[in-house]
């Protein structure tokens, strides 16, 4: 197991991502269907997703989640969780380091009035505004989020980059994580893939500031990890699967 991540430089552990060599596709898997195979033949060789899947009861450390997770045996790891954080906190983490204004990282998905759309938009101005010097601290953006998950999943996006373990992201809050992660440690982010395309727009600036790959072309506004599951069922459909 890996030391706790939590150090004075934790991000030196992090190594320049380096992609594997010997790459096989399935000749059934064309367009964005090769490119995810791609992605995790650079960076895997025998496939064992695991899902991590922090409780409102015991978010617990994300250090400890992904070392347990990959001490076991998990070569690809995604998220699913239940507990979301508050929309305007999310949105206003990626708008901070993106460097987007409010109305750019603000859906409006279906059933949501103009006036909801407006104060939301209102909402996450304001708190860009209060939260701005913390780009220079991007933790602290993590402690916006009353419910943990942000920060439980910045913890475990870079501890998973230390053990040069891929993740999939699927939903807004994942990504406004892997932004502050990214703050952290811009090579964190070469083993993480966003899940599929989303007609927010938060998650194409966050997915465009860190040019990670966008994701399968879905076009999901789904923010339950929908997605990550998806991609993952493919993948074990057209690579090599570990036998447990």
């Amino acid at each position: 197991m890996s030391d706790s991540y939590e150090s004075e430089n934790p991000f030196d552990r992090i190594e320049s991502f380096t992609p594997n060599s010997e790459i096989t596709i399935n000749p059934r898997a064309t367009g964005s269907l090769a490119e995810l195979v791609t992605w995790w033949q650079q960076r895997g060789t025998v496939l064992s997703p695991h899902r991590l899947e922090p409780t409102a009861d015991d978010f617990g450390s994300g250090v400890a989640a992904v070392d347990a997770a990959v001490d076991a045996g998990a070569t690809l790891l995604y998220f699913m969780s239940d507990i979301q954080a508050e929309p305007v906190v999310t949105r206003a983490i990626i708008g901070l380091l993106a460097r987007k204004d409010a109305w750019q990282v603000t859906h409006q998905p279906p059933g949501m009035s103009d006036l909801q759309v407006m104060d939301n938009i209102t909402a996450t101005v304001n708190l860009m505004r209060d939260n701005r010097e913390s780009r220079a601290q991007p933790r602290e953006l993590a402690l916006l989020d009353s419910t943990g998950a942000i920060a439980f999943y910045v913890d475990a996006l870079l501890e998973a980059a230390v053990r040069k373990t891929p993740v999939i992201l699927g939903s807004t809050q994942e990504l406004a994580a892997a932004l502050i992660s990214h703050r952290i440690s811009m090579k964190a982010s070469r083993w993480w893939r966003n899940a599929t395309t989303s007609p927010d727009r938060a998650v194409g600036q966050a997915v465009e500031r860190m040019d990670i790959a966008a994701g399968l072309p879905l076009g999901l506004s789904d923010d339950q990890g929908v997605g990550a599951q998806i991609s993952v069922d493919l993948l074990q459909s057209f690579t090599s699967v570990s036998p447990q």
